[in-house]
């Protein structure tokens, strides 16, 4: 008896439903992602596009939905490409156009011009943090897609100070550490987006028909049916 327990104790380590290896599990997903975003950034045109399908698959492990990180990230990356490519075109412009504006306020020292640039640049940061995780959730026009950014943005000031500060912080920190440079590389984009994503979901659902509601619920039990089936698959190999 004593080594039947012995051998029941020592085979649950190995157990999937070990809390260790669950968070091993949820670790490597993290890793995963955040490679697969890195990689999908190399080309430079396709940042915008990546940016989407990272939000997409983070907003989808915080609620529980994902089941294979890759397969959802590639999901996103292949149904969004062209609008989120459109959409990085226009954020890279009004970028170039408010770093430009911002040069010059300070070049020719007018004080209207600086506070100006100042507050149109916290504005449009913003409105830009909400952009591409919502094109991630919802299916819409590019121009309205910018215009519930904003909305977002100010509706919810709390979660927008929340995101700024996010990747303030990261991008202190990062600056200040070559050890968090490092974790930056291994997790960083990915734990963020994760982090985010918190707030996202919660966010979102506020805006989301009642049809994408059940819809999503709708998918959520497939994924639970689904995840219980290659449960029992499991069982019955170790057996």
């Amino acid at each position: 008896m004593v080594i039947y327990r012995e051998r029941v104790s020592s085979l649950r380590i190995f157990d999937i439903e070990n809390p260790v290896w669950s968070t091993l599990s949820k670790l490597l997903d993290v890793m995963i992602l955040n490679v697969l975003f890195l990689l999908c950034c190399l080309p430079i045109v396709t940042i915008s596009t990546s940016f989407t399908a990272l939000y997409y698959t983070s907003m989808r492990m915080v609620s529980g939905n994902v089941t294979y990180v890759s397969k959802d990230f590639f999901k996103s990356f292949k149904e969004n490409f062209k609008q989120a490519f459109v959409t990085g075109v226009i954020v890279f412009d009004i970028g170039v156009m408010l770093a430009v504006f911002i040069y010059l306020s300070f070049l020719l020292d007018a004080y209207v011009g600086k506070v100006v640039s100042i507050v149109s640049a916290l504005l449009v940061s913003a409105a830009i943090s909400y952009t591409f995780p919502a094109l991630a959730k919802f299916n819409t026009t590019t121009s309205k897609l910018f215009y519930n950014s904003f909305a977002m943005a100010v509706l919810h000031i709390p979660f927008t100070i929340l995101n700024l500060g996010t990747f303030f912080i990261a991008g202190l920190a990062a600056y200040m550490s070559f050890g968090f440079r490092l974790i930056l590389l291994v997790f960083g984009c990915a734990a963020i987006a994760l982090l985010q994503s918190v707030w996202f979901n919660y966010i979102f659902a506020k805006y989301m028909t009642k049809e994408e509601l059940e819809q999503n619920q709708l998918y959520r039990e497939e994924e639970r049916m689904a995840k219980k089936e290659k449960k029992a698959k499991e069982q019955k190999v170790k057996r």
